[in-house]
C-alpha cells in the first residue's frame, strides 16, 4: 500500500489512456507490462508494450492537439489525438512530469512521475484549485475571459458539449470550464433530455454520433419554439462544402472541422456572442415601433416570439398589475423559460423588457404635449409620478418635468 494525494478520477483518466493505448499500438497477441514504483519523495508508473513504436519526429509532437503519430496516421486505428494532451496536464496538475522512450518497431515506454504528497486538507484544496493549462495564454484567451464571465461575481453561461468521444468530450470540458458551467452528452439523444431539461446557453456538437448525430439535433433545437434561441456550433471531421451547407442550412451558427485549434473555437464563440449583441441592439432599436412587417430575426420561431412579446406588453401597457407571471402566462410559457428567451434575444429580464417598452412610450407621450406627467404616469402603467419620475430620471437621465420644460 501506498498513501499520496491525487485527484483520483483524473489519475484513472491518465493510467486508463496509457494502457488502452499500448494495448491499441501493440501487434496481435502482444505483452503489456506495468510497473509502480514508490518511495518517499516520488511515485512513478511504467507502461510498456512491444509494439509500433514512436518515430524520433512524432516523439517532439506527441502531445500537441490533435496530433497522431505519422507511422499510424493512414492506419485503421481510431484515435481522438488529444489523450496525451490531457495525459500530459493532469499529470502537471499534480506537479509531475511525462517522459517516453520509443524506437520504431520495437515499442514504447510511458512513465509518470508525480510527488509524493501527504493526505490533508490542504493537499486536497491545492489540487481542487489547481488550473489545466489547456492552451497557452494569449489576447483571444483574455478577450474570451471578459465575454465568457470569468468574473466570479457573474453568474456563468451554460455550455452543453455532445461529443461522444470521451477523450475529446473531457478535452473541451477542461477547456471550457474556467469560463463556463459545463454539462455533457454523448450523443444527440441524450443531449436533447439535457436541453429540455436545462436550456443551455449554447451547444458544442460532434455530427457523427449514435442514436441522433449532430445534423438531427441542431435541426430539432432550431425547430422547437422552446430552444430555437440556442447558438449550436457543430463540429466535425467531414471537411466537404456540402455537408457544411447542409450543417448551416439547418440553422447551426458555426461548424468548424477537425482537427481545429482550441483557441480558434474559442474565438467562434466568441464572435457568436458578439452577433448576438448585435442581434440585441436590432431588436431594442425596434421596441418603438409599432408596426413591423419585415422579420427582425433570421429564425423565424424567434421573430414570432419577439414580435409577440411586443405586442403582449404594449396590449397591457396601462395595467400596472401585468409584471413577469402575467407577461408568461400570455405568452404560454414558464417563467423561466420566458426569462431564458427573453434575456437571449434581448438580452433584457422580462421585468426589464416590460419596463423599457414602458418607459419609451411615456418619453412619446411627453414629447407630444398632449398630456401631464401624471397621465403619463397611468397610460404607461406606473403605479405612482413618484415612482415613475424615479426610474424615468434613471433612463433618460431626465426627470419628465425636466424634460417638458
Amino acid at each position: 500500500s501506498y498513501f499520496t494525494a491525487i485527484d483520483e478520477l483524473k489519475i484513472e483518466k491518465v493510467v486508463d489512456n496509457l494502457i488502452s493505448n499500448a494495448i491499441k499500438y501493440s501487434r496481435q497477441n502482444g505483452k503489456i507490462e506495468i510497473y509502480l514504483h514508490t518511495d518517499e519523495q516520488n511515485w512513478t508508473i511504467e507502461v510498456k508494450d512491444f509494439g509500433l513504436g514512436i518515430s524520433e519526429n512524432a516523439q517532439k509532437n506527441l502531445f500537441k492537439e490533435f496530433y497522431r503519430g505519422d507511422n499510424i496516421i493512414n492506419s485503421k486505428i481510431v484515435g481522438s489525438g488529444i489523450g496525451l494532451l490531457l495525459v500530459k496536464n493532469y499529470v502537471s496538475m499534480h506537479n509531475g512530469e511525462v517522459t517516453l522512450k520509443s524506437k520504431e518497431n520495437e515499442g514504447t515506454v510511458f512513465k509518470i512521475t508525480i510527488p509524493f504528497q501527504e493526505v490533508n486538507e490542504k493537499a486536497v484544496n491545492e489540487l481542487e484549485n489547481s488550473t489545466l493549462q489547456v492552451i497557452d495564454t494569449s489576447t483571444e484567451v483574455n478577450l474570451f475571459e471578459k465575454n465568457g464571465s470569468d468574473n466570479q461575481s457573474e453568474k456563468k453561461s451554460h455550455l452543453l458539449i455532445v461529443e461522444d468521444n470521451s477523450y475529446l468530450q473531457e478535452f473541451l470540458k477542461v477547456s471550457f470550464e474556467k469560463y463556463y458551467k459545463i454539462s455533457t452528452a454523448n450523443d444527440g439523444k441524450e443531449a436533447w433530455e439535457v436541453i429540455l431539461k436545462k436550456i443551455p446557453d449554447l451547444v458544442i456538437s460532434d455530427i457523427m454520433m449514435p442514436n441522433m448525430d449532430g445534423f438531427e439535433l441542431c435541426k430539432l433545437i432550431k425547430s422547437k419554439y422552446e430552444t430555437s434561441h440556442v447558438p449550436v456550433v457543430l463540429l466535425t471531421s467531414l471537411d466537404e462544402k456540402s455537408k457544411q451547407l447542409e450543417g448551416l442550412g439547418l440553422g447551426a451558427d458555426d461548424y468548424i472541422t477537425k482537427p481545429f485549434d482550441v483557441s480558434i473555437l474559442k474565438q467562434r464563440i466568441m464572435t457568436i456572442i458578439k452577433n448576438r449583441d448585435i442581434v440585441r441592439d436590432k431588436v431594442l432599436k425596434l421596441f418603438n415601433q409599432t408596426d413591423i412587417d419585415q422579420p427582425i430575426l433570421s429564425n423565424e420561431h424567434n421573430d414570432k416570439f419577439v414580435k409577440k412579446a411586443l405586442k403582449v406588453v404594449r396590449e397591457n401597457m396601462a395595467n400596472c398589475e401585468f409584471g413577469k407571471d402575467e407577461f408568461a402566462s400570455e405568452m404560454n410559457a414558464s417563467p423561466s423559460l420566458l426569462y431564458k428567451k427573453i434575456k437571449a434575444l434581448t438580452g433584457q429580464s422580462p421585468v426589464d423588457f416590460i419596463k423599457k417598452i414602458r418607459l419609451d412610450y411615456s418619453l412619446e407621450l411627453l414629447q407630444s404635449r398632449k398630456y401631464t406627467i401624471t397621465e403619463v404616469s397611468e397610460l404607461c402603467g406606473f403605479s405612482s409620478v413618484g415612482y415613475f419620475s424615479t426610474v424615468f430620471k434613471k433612463h433618460f437621465d431626465k426627470t419628465p418635468s425636466e424634460l417638458i420644460c
